[in-house]
């Protein structure tokens, strides 16, 4: 439904009272204010697998750091309609496709584009799911057709093989083209050439904002000191850890624990060689003086006889 606004200032009820009247009585002065069409788009639940967005009606807008901070996604940040709602199982199926989905590296970087889709703010102000270009679904499809994928039993659609997942399943398997692909994870596919009248993301303007400030080539930087990388892996540690759930929390938990038993045990029988070892060379050294002094003591002993 179109948006509409008033000229001048109406009661709150009143825009919704008259948007729903005739277009002749709409436009008729006995309403204090004439209708017209706002031309600026506002924010779309996508519905389906996608978290409603938290600007719901309003128009996409920048994104600071912080708690707010977009988990993926972030060449958005300037003008999206995403929140840590929308990105945070973005980066959970991004990390399950590099973790559990035998994905290569073109397949990852492909795949993330197109979760990142609901991020593009042009995406982000069209009703129904993220309308993706078809050109763009044979790519996603061809790079990540040896990767595993399964079914949500809740959603009816297919994602990344999680820990969580009994049965997972190559992507050829689960369609013939990119098309059938990307509608199975939830998406809309447009199949006819991108327009200005009706865009879909995937196409070369669509993705000119990712290339610019994420994929392209940037020249080597000087060798970044031990601390602040420690402090970046540790940040990233913190954030892997803030969108995992539960069960996957105390799984890591344990398996760090278990890890560490482990290291621990392997310490243990480190030094125990090492004190092993030394406590053999002692001996052999002891034993070599222990024959010596046994030599000398039976020459010793031939020479008083004679």
């Amino acid at each position: 439904m179109a948006k509409w606004s008033c000229r001048v200032a109406c009661p709150p009820w009143h825009q919704g009272f008259v948007s729903s009247l005739p277009p002749i009585v709409r436009l008729s002065p006995l309403w204090g204010c004439a209708m017209k069409q706002d031309p600026k788009g506002v924010c779309v639940s996508k519905g389906g697998r996608f978290p409603p967005y938290e600007s719901e009606g309003k128009p996409p807008k920048p994104v600071g750091k912080g708690s707010k901070d977009l988990t993926l996604c972030q060449v958005f940040r300037k003008r999206t309609c995403c929140s840590p709602a929308q990105t945070n199982p973005a980066f959970v199926a991004v990390r399950n496709l590099a973790t559990f989905g035998e994905a290569s590296q073109e397949c990852q970087h492909l795949f993330e584009l197109l979760e990142c889709s609901i991020c593009n703010p042009n995406v982000g102000v069209q009703p129904g799911p993220p309308r993706i270009c078809a050109s763009f679904c044979d790519k996603v499809f061809e790079a990540c057709k040896d990767a595993y994928f399964a079914s949500n039993a809740l959603t009816q659609m297919i994602g990344p093989c999680g820990v969580n997942d009994i049965i997972c399943v190559k992507t050829s398997n689960w369609g013939s083209n990119g098309t059938s692909f990307c509608e199975a994870a939830g998406f809309s596919v447009q199949t006819n050439a991108d327009s200005k009248d009706k865009p879909c993301y995937g196409s070369k303007a669509s993705l000119e904002p990712v290339v610019e400030s994420s994929w392209r080539r940037k020249p080597k930087k000087k060798k970044t000191p031990l601390k602040t990388e420690t402090l970046s892996c540790f940040k990233d540690l913190l954030q892997w850890v803030r969108v995992m759930t539960t069960i996957q929390k105390v799984s890591l938990g344990v398996s760090f624990v278990v890890a560490g038993m482990f290291l621990i045990r392997q310490w243990n029988n480190r030094n125990r060689k090492q004190r092993l070892v030394a406590i053999q060379r002692a001996a052999r050294r002891l034993g070599g003086k222990a024959n010596g002094n046994s030599y000398s003591a039976a020459i010793n002993r031939r020479a008083v006889q004679s």
